[in-house]
């Protein structure tokens, strides 16, 4: 697409962005660029300390490391940029397709798609806008951010927030975890009283275990065959209750919520377990969430009233109908996104106004204190003081106007002209000269 009339006219901003992602970086690179706590602090002092660069933030997440640079030499500092972060630590990043970099304009695009969770792995995901508000918090406490990173930065945060308020981009679960917890939500008032049973304690049913407990699950029992690895999640989740793996048909009396994740080649769960818990129960309702491959509950149990059993075909359908709702939502994000940067450029473009302003209120102050030494013996001494107030309100009126004109960088090109004819107006130039 060309760009506009507007966007022609417009500064372009002095910013780069060097990256790697999920998509152009494969795990193992992507470890060892991943930067965190004092790495983090270290990388961004090294690169404010290089010449060409005048401003650095570095955002690292488990799917992408990124700097963002403002820079004082563009290619100098891309230089500085790639071997400072990435070939420092992977040399092979240098090779074709491993990196990405976005100049300007594009540079600001990209963090505010990336607040958004557009470019994330899993669409909408929120976890991201968080971290790049993180990672914006250490640049200034460092003080390696200045006026346009920082601003760069409070931009991604508006359009991040507005993505999730104003599109339902993060909205349906999307992940095996959150997806438990939205069946849960349909069948159970709140998640606060439910009970919750994990089978097996492997990486699956740690997942799922945080999604749950992240939105307000209290009691959770784990039953494991290996005692080891059910310690190991106690560690994690350490209100959780360890039962017998051999005791799993009786924990079924209790739970409100029951998921299977073992890799047991047959049903850990029988129909008739189930219906004899359901006896037990007075036919309070189950959800049962089978994550096995092969599958962990007999899927006869399913006909069982008052169960509800879902496997990872059912998981998956439920997932993939949530991002056909999150992809029917980017373009409504593209337009924030959209939004952000137009007020980004007339922030950037105004800035070029700030010290022809600030010579204009000097050149003007100059000439009221003369104007005012000069006929002051014509008043009384006593409205001295009213004199100097009453005409430092009239020059701050008369000048407010046309400073706030100047100071809107929307007409990017007519405030071109209008700074020049002002500098030309009342000699602006020749102050500097002085």
């Amino acid at each position: 697409m060309p760009p506009t009339r507007r966007e022609a006219a417009s500064r372009e901003l002095p910013i780069l962005l060097v990256g790697v992602d999920h998509r152009c970086a494969p795990l193992d690179l992507r470890e060892r660029v991943a930067y965190a706590g004092a790495d983090a602090e270290d990388a961004l002092i090294r690169l404010i300390a290089e010449p060409a660069i005048e401003e650095a933030l570095l955002l690292s997440t488990c799917n992408r490391t990124e700097v963002y640079l403002r820079h004082r030499d563009e290619q100098e500092a891309f230089q500085r940029g790639l071997g400072t972060v990435f070939l420092a630590r992977a040399p092979e990043i240098k090779e074709e397709g491993r990196f990405y970099v976005k100049r300007g304009t594009e540079t600001a695009r990209h963090l505010l798609a990336v607040s958004c969770g557009l470019e994330s792995m899993v669409l909408g995901e929120p976890e991201i806008l968080g971290q790049v508000k993180q990672a914006a918090a250490l640049a200034e406490a460092l003080g390696t951010s200045g006026a346009v990173l920082r601003r760069c930065a409070r931009c991604a945060a508006s359009a991040g927030r507005r993505a999730r308020t104003e599109t339902a981009i993060g909205e349906g679960a999307v992940s095996f975890g959150y997806a438990a917890v939205e069946l849960a939500r349909s069948i159970f008032t709140t998640l606060e009283q439910c009970k919750v049973l994990l089978i097996g304690a492997g990486e699956t049913a740690v997942g799922v275990a945080r999604s749950l407990v992240e939105r307000g699950v209290r009691e959770l029992q784990v039953a494991n065959r290996s005692a080891e690895r059910a310690e190991a999640f106690t560690k994690e989740f350490p209100r959780a209750v360890l039962v017998p793996f051999e005791a799993r048909q009786s924990a079924l009396d209790h739970a409100d919520v029951v998921v299977a994740a073992t890799s047991a080649p047959e049903p850990i769960l029988r129909r008739d377990d189930v219906e004899l818990a359901m006896r037990h129960r007075k036919n309070h309702p189950l959800l049962i969430v089978d994550l096995g491959v092969p599958r962990d509950v007999d899927p006869a149990a399913r006909e069982l009233g008052n169960v509800f059993l879902h496997d990872v075909d059912s998981l998956e359908q439920l997932i993939e109908r949530n991002l056909r709702r999150r992809r029917e939502e980017v373009p409504k994000v593209s337009q924030i996104v959209d939004e952000e940067i137009e007020r980004l450029r007339i922030w950037y473009d105004g800035l070029e106004a700030e010290p022809v302003v600030a010579q204009l209120h000097r050149r003007a102050e100059e000439i009221r204190a003369a104007e005012l030494a000069a006929r002051r013996h014509h008043f009384p001494a006593h409205l001295h003081a009213e004199l100097e107030n009453l005409t430092r309100a009239i020059v701050r009126k008369i000048l407010h106007h046309p400073s706030a004109q100047l100071r809107d960088g929307s007409e990017a090109a007519a405030n071109l002209h209008h700074l020049a004819a002002l500098k030309d107006l009342f000699r602006l130039d020749e102050e500097d000269e002085a």
